[in-house]
């Protein structure tokens, strides 16, 4: 069995670091999901070196295969702070075979958002936001997934705040490229 899982990952591993869609893009990670092109294995202090301020580490109990995660926030380039969550794998091949699942549950337009719905709740609260109704209404508004989508680099899920998938995975790699330019 244990060889069955180690196979399944691997294949999946291979087929996002290799495949491509539309025409030449990077590889999906799920439906909001990419699989950046790093072999990198990212500890926190680094993103921490590059300006990334922690808000909560979560316990990871209940989220299969991870090592830790962190919810906090970065300023890319003087804009207006911006929240990301990063869970952390023993490997690359952990993150896509045991991470993707967890990842795509809550980010996008389907996001599961209610504690009660969730594979994993620990940090619910900080993956979403609320939108009170109209000016003047009495409505009670709606809640969105604050995370549009994220990216699989190395080690790493890195879900990053943004209205859709691209809007997010964009924010995602900004952070990573000055992360992996302070890395050297």
């Amino acid at each position: 069995m244990k060889l069955v899982l180690i196979f399944m990952a691997l294949v999946l591993a291979a087929a996002i670091a290799c495949g491509t869609d539309d025409g030449g893009a990077p590889a999906q990670g799920g439906s909001g999901g990419e699989a950046a092109a790093t072999d990198a294995v990212f500890t926190l202090d680094d993103f921490k070196a590059v300006g990334f301020k922690v808000s909560k580490e979560y316990d990871v109990s209940g989220l299969t295969g991870a090592d830790s995660a962190t919810f906090g926030f970065w300023r890319p380039g003087g804009s207006p702070s911006k929240e990301f969550e990063i869970r952390f794998y023993p490997s690359n091949a952990d993150a896509v075979a045991l991470g993707v699942s967890f990842a795509d549950e809550v980010t996008g337009d389907d996001a599961v958002l209610d504690e009660e719905d969730s594979s994993w709740p620990e940090g619910i609260k900080n993956r979403r936001y609320f939108f009170a109704g109209p000016v003047g209404s009495h409505g009670s508004g709606s809640v969105q997934a604050k995370y549009g989508g994220y990216v699989i680099a190395g080690n790493i899920i890195l879900l990053c705040e943004g209205q859709d998938p691209g809007q997010s995975r964009d924010l995602c790699r900004d952070l990573l490229d000055e992360v992996e330019d302070a890395k050297g």
